[in-house]
C-alpha cells in the first residue's frame, strides 16, 4: 500500500514541478528537456528491448506503425497535423493508462519477501512520466485536460491494484494488449518528438540538455534498481550497449581527434586541385579528399552543392559525395574491432572504387556549374600552430562531435538491440547472391552515416550474414538516400539522380558478389565474445570521455537540435 500511495503522489508531482517552475525560463527549459526524454527513453529503453528479447518482432512492428501513421496522415494535408497530433497523444495516453493498470497490477500480487527493487523502480520511473505527461497535456490542450489525464493514470493505478489477480492473468495471455500498447507507445513518441518548444537561446538549450541528462540519470536509476539481471531484456541490451560501446569508444576518440586537425590542416585551396587532369583523375582528386572526413549523408549534402557553385568539376563532387560518407576516419578505425583487418580492408577498396566509378561514370557527364563569385576578402593574419591546434581540437571535440554523435548513437543501440534476434544464425541460411541484392536495397533508402553503419553490419556479419552482403549495404547505406537524390535533381536534373541510384546499386551488388566469390566466408570478430569479455582500463576511460563529449553535446544544442540530425536525415523535419 505504501508504494501505490508513492507511485500515486510521484505522478502529482508532474503538475507541482511545472507550477514550481512558474516564469523561472532556465527551470521551464530544464522540465522541457526531461520532458521530451522521458517517453522515448521509456520507450526505446525498456519496452522495445523487452519486446526483441521475447523475440515479439510483431511488437517492434506495431510501435514503427504507431509512429508512422500519424506522419503519414501529417503528409497528407497540413491542415491534419494538429488534430492528428491531439489523436495520436489521446491514443498515447490510453496506452499509460493500461502501463499504469499493469503497474498497480504488479504491485498488488508481489509476494511478502519480494525485493523492494521492483515497487521502487515503478515509483521512480512515475516521476518522468508525469512530468511528461502533464508538459504534453497541457501543451496540446489545456491544464484541465492535464489534470484529466494524470486522473486517468492515478484511477488505471488504482484499478489495477483493486482487480491485480485478474488483470495480470488476462494481460498475460493477451498478446493483442501488448500489440496495443506498441502501437500507442509509438503514436506518442510521435508527439514528442514533433512537439515543437521555446528554447531558442543558447541558454535555455543549455537548460534543456540537462533536463535531457536528468531525464537519462532517472531511467538508468530505474534499470539499476529494478531491472532483471539476465541476457535478454532491458538488462541484456544495456550490457551488450555497453560493452559494444566502451570497445568503440577509443577509435571514436581518436577519430575525432584527427578530424579536427583535418579541418585545420587541410589546404583552402582543394577545389582548384580537383580542377586538374581528365575526369578519372578528376574523381580521384575528389575521392582522395572526401574519405577521411567523419562527416555523415547529411552534412555532405551542403558540401557537394557549395563545391558544385564553386565551380568544383562534377566528377570531383561526386567522388567526394560519395567518398566522405562511405568512409570517415572514425568508420575505418571502428571498422577494425569491430568488423575485422580483412573486412576492412574490403570495405576501403570496394568504398573507393565506387567513389571512383560514380564520380567518373555518372559525373564526368554533368555539365559544370558557373563559379559562384566569392567576393573579395580582407588579408588576415596567419594563425599560429599552438591557434590552429585549439581550433583543431575544438573542433573535432565540437562540431564533429554534434554532427555524427546521434547516428553513432542509433547504430550501436540498433546493433545491441538486435543481437539476440540474429542469434539464431537465420541470416546464413539465405542464399549468397539474394542476400546481396536484399541488403544493397535495404541500405539504398536506410539513411546512416558509415560510423553508425559499422555496429549493425557487425552483427549481421557475426551472426551469418555473407560479407558481400555486408559490403553491399555498407555502400548504399551512407551514400544513397533521399535528400541525396534531390539534391542532385534540383543541381543537374533528374536523369541524373537515377542515374546516379541505378549506378549505386549496381555497383554495390557487383562489388558483393565479387567478395563472395573470391573470398567466401571472411572471419570477422564475435559480438558475443565482445559483449561478454569486460572492458579493459582503456576501453573504460576512453567510455567515460566519449560518453562527455555526447551529454556534452545534448546540453549544448539541447534534446531537439541533438534528435534534430536525424529527423531531418529521414525527411522528418517541419
Amino acid at each position: 500500500m505504501l508504494y501505490l500511495i508513492a507511485a500515486l503522489a510521484a505522478l502529482a508531482g508532474g503538475p507541482l514541478l511545472h507550477a514550481g517552475a512558474g516564469n523561472r525560463r532556465g527551470l521551464a527549459s530544464l522540465l522541457d528537456g526531461l520532458s521530451r526524454t522521458a517517453i522515448p527513453g521509456l520507450v526505446f529503453l525498456a519496452f522495445v528491448p523487452a519486446a526483441v528479447g521475447e523475440g515479439e518482432w510483431a511488437v517492434v512492428l506495431a510501435l514503427v506503425a504507431g509512429f508512422l501513421v500519424p506522419v503519414a496522415a501529417e503528409r497528407t494535408s497540413q491542415r491534419a497535423t494538429r488534430p492528428t497530433h491531439r489523436l495520436a497523444l489521446l491514443a498515447g495516453l490510453s496506452g499509460f493508462v493500461v502501463h499504469a493498470a499493469l503497474d498497480g497490477a504488479a504491485l498488488a500480487t508481489l509476494p511478502p519477501d519480494a525485493d523492494p527493487s521492483f515497487p521502487l523502480a515503478v515509483v521512480l520511473h512515475r516521476l518522468p512520466v508525469g512530468v511528461a505527461v502533464w508538459w504534453l497535456v497541457t501543451r496540446e490542450m489545456d491544464t484541465r485536460a492535464g489534470i484529466g489525464a494524470l486522473a486517468a493514470l492515478m484511477l488505471g493505478t488504482m484499478g489495477g491494484y483493486l482487480f491485480g489477480g485478474v488483470l495480470e492473468g488476462t494481460a498475460s495471455d493477451s498478446g493483442a494488449l501488448t500489440l496495443y500498447q506498441a502501437a500507442v507507445a509509438g503514436s506518442l513518441v510521435h508527439v514528442v518528438v514533433h512537439q515543437h518548444g521555446t528554447a531558442s537561446s543558447p541558454a535555455d538549450r543549455r537548460w534543456e540538455g540537462w533536463g535531457a541528462v536528468l531525464a537519462l540519470a532517472l531511467l538508468l536509476a530505474v534499470f539499476v534498481v529494478g531491472v532483471e539481471t539476465g541476457g535478454s531484456g532491458p538488462a541484456g541490451f544495456m550490457s551488450r550497449l555497453h560493452v559494444l560501446t566502451a570497445e568503440s569508444a577509443p577509435a571514436l576518440l581518436l577519430a575525432y581527434v584527427c578530424a579536427g586537425l583535418l579541418s585545420a590542416f587541410l589546404p583552402q585551396r582543394s577545389v582548384r586541385w580537383m580542377e586538374q587532369g581528365g575526369g578519372a583523375s578528376q574523381a580521384a582528386r575528389g575521392m582522395a579528399i572526401g574519405l577521411p572526413f567523419p562527416i555523415c549523408s547529411c552534412g555532405v549534402v551542403p558540401l557537394y552543392r557549395s563545391l558544385i557553385r564553386r565551380g568544383a568539376p562534377p566528377a570531383a563532387a561526386m567522388a567526394f559525395l560519395v567518398a566522405t560518407p562511405e568512409l570517415g576516419l572514425d568508420a575505418v578505425l571502428l571498422s577494425i574491432p569491430l568488423l575485422g583487418p580483412r573486412v576492412t580492408v574490403l570495405r576501403l577498396v570496394t568504398a573507393a572504387l565506387v567513389a571512383l566509378l560514380v564520380g567518373w561514370w555518372v559525373g564526368g557527364r554533368l555539365k559544370k556549374a558557373e563559379r559562384a563569385d566569392e567576393g573579395s576578402r580582407p588579408p588576415g593574419e596567419t594563425p599560429s600552430t599552438r591557434e590552429r591546434l585549439v581550433a583543431a581540437l575544438r573542433t573535432g571535440t565540437g562540431e564533429v562531435v554534434d554532427h555524427t554523435a546521434p547516428w553513432i548513437v542509433l547504430g550501436l543501440g540498433v546493433a545491441a538491440l538486435v543481437t539476440p534476434f540474429l542469434e539464431s544464425g537465420w541470416l546464413g541460411g539465405l542464399p549468397p547472391v539474394a542476400d546481396v541484392f536484399l541488403f544493397a536495397l535495404l541500405g539504398f533508402p536506410t539513411y546512416v552515416c558509415a560510423a553508425s553503419a559499422t555496429p549493425l553490419v557487425a552483427a549481421f556479419l557475426a551472426t551469418g550474414l555473407s560479407p558481400g552482403a555486408g559490403i553491399a549495404f555498407l555502400i548504399t547505406g551512407p551514400a544513397t538516400n533521399i535528400s541525396t537524390l534531390g539534391l542532385i535533381s534540383s543541381l543537374h536534373g533528374r536523369r541524373a539522380a537515377v542515374a546516379f541510384a541505378a549506378v549505386m546499386v549496381t555497383l554495390a551488388v557487383v562489388a558483393g558478389i565479387a567478395v563472395n566469390t573470391a573470398f567466401g566466408t571472411l572471419p570477422v570478430p564475435s559480438l558475443e565474445a565482445l559483449t561478454e569479455d569486460p572492458p579493459g582500463l582503456l576501453q573504460l576511460v576512453s567510455l567515460v570521455l566519449l560518453g562527455g563529449l555526447f551529454l556534452g553535446s545534448v546540453v549544448r544544442r539541447g534534446p531537439r537540435r541533438f534528435v534534430g540530425e536525424l529527423r531531418e536525415g529521414l525527411g522528418w523535419a517541419h
